[in-house]
């Protein structure tokens, strides 16, 4: 029995290698292609290749998935090594139960690569490419969320941090500011429950704590104000850019980042889906490999076209993609709860398969 399993796990990793060769080599030509033709420089074009590669391979890895199984098994089938393997006593399930254990190795990379190497490339590409001279001398640190949770930035003059920014209602939570004078002593502390947006770089700070006079001889003086209008020099696209810093936290920071945003009383419905995300891909990269198997409960060579299996393969593909794209838009736009838009799909195709399982086993 080992000697079977290693001949079918041979068989679905090398076309799970040629899989992944191909489309990368295609996906290559045309992204190197796109960037010259849009008249970059060489070293730009293969900075923007290696930093979107992630990504790419977050898309590539479930198609190579269920290419590798569906091409694995029509060559069994194709040298009737597959009814050979059947009559041997190795049965449709066991080939399902190894695919699965195979298929587990590609979801654990997906979910690395998804969960950790994108976000650092994000990172990068955010380092390198989307940020202006002006934001670069404004904003300290926007993607740092560090124990507290904070995000910093600086202006000409002053400092301050936010715990999180409510893009629908243009307000700033737990913030603090932190004037200086010219000298670079501090003047003053803003200590505030919420920052809202009002018109005009003006905004209404709420339940605010103020601390003045720190660069005098004096003591402090300390008042607490129920609300207050105040001018700064952002407006909320300014504040709204850290949300693109979002993409470049791991995984674990992100559930952090999450669970302090739910503190604040913020929809965190878009970054629960962002999080939610990167475990279904990796789920899905599993589901494909398991998909095509249906093909072992009819090993006759005879008994389907390889054309036919690949068309099918690929209006699945196409067909998956764009129902899942449409639910995890339902679930940014609020219409469905972030689990159920990342989750739902998934499980309804792992139902499938079993329920497939179950019923060609009776046969």
């Amino acid at each position: 029995m080992f000697l079977l399993s290693k001949i079918i796990a041979k068989e679905w990793f090398k076309a799970l290698i040629g899989s992944i060769v191909v489309l990368f080599i295609l996906i290559t030509v045309g992204d190197i292609v796109n960037g010259f033709l849009r008249s970059y420089s060489a070293k730009r074009v293969f900075i923007e290749y290696f930093l979107k590669m992630p990504d790419l391979m977050g898309k590539m890895l479930p198609i190579s998935s269920l290419l590798a199984t569906l091409f694995s098994i029509n060559k069994l089938k194709g040298h009737s090594e597959l009814i050979a393997i059947l009559s041997g006593g190795y049965s449709a399930l066991k080939i399902y139960s190894l695919v699965l254990i195979c298929s587990l190795s590609i979801g654990a990379v997906q979910f690395l690569n998804l969960g950790f190497l994108l976000p650092k490339a994000n990172q990068i590409k955010r380092v390198q490419f989307e940020k202006s001279r002006k934001n670069e001398s404004r904003y300290l640190a926007r993607s740092k969320v560090g124990r507290g949770g904070l995000l910093w930035y600086k202006s000409d003059d002053y400092f301050a941090s936010f715990k999180a920014y409510d893009r629908t209602n243009k307000a700033l939570k737990n913030v603090t500011f932190y004037f200086y004078s010219p000298e670079g002593k501090t003047t003053s502390i803003y200590k505030a429950q919420s920052a809202s947006f009002i018109r005009d770089y003006k905004w209404q700070f709420e339940n605010l704590k103020v601390l003045q006079f720190l660069d005098k001889e004096n003591f402090p003086k300390y008042k607490s104000i129920k609300k207050l209008l105040v001018t700064l020099k952002e407006e909320p696209t300014d504040f709204g850019q850290f949300e693109s810093d979002i993409t470049t936290l791991g995984f674990f920071s992100l559930f952090n980042f999450i669970s302090r945003l739910r503190d604040t009383g913020i929809n965190s419905s878009e970054y629960e889906i962002m999080l939610y995300e990167k475990v279904s891909l990796s789920l899905i990269c599993i589901i494909f490999s398991l998909f095509p198997l249906v093909g072992v409960f009819s090993p006759n060579r005879r008994s389907g076209s390889f054309g036919k299996s690949v068309t099918l393969a690929l209006v699945f593909t196409i067909m998956f993609w764009l129902v899942y794209s449409s639910v995890i838009a339902m679930g940014n736009n609020g219409t469905i709860p972030p689990l159920l838009a990342t989750m739902g799909i998934p499980i309804i195709f792992i139902l499938y398969i079993l329920f497939t399982i179950k019923q060609k086993s009776k046969l």
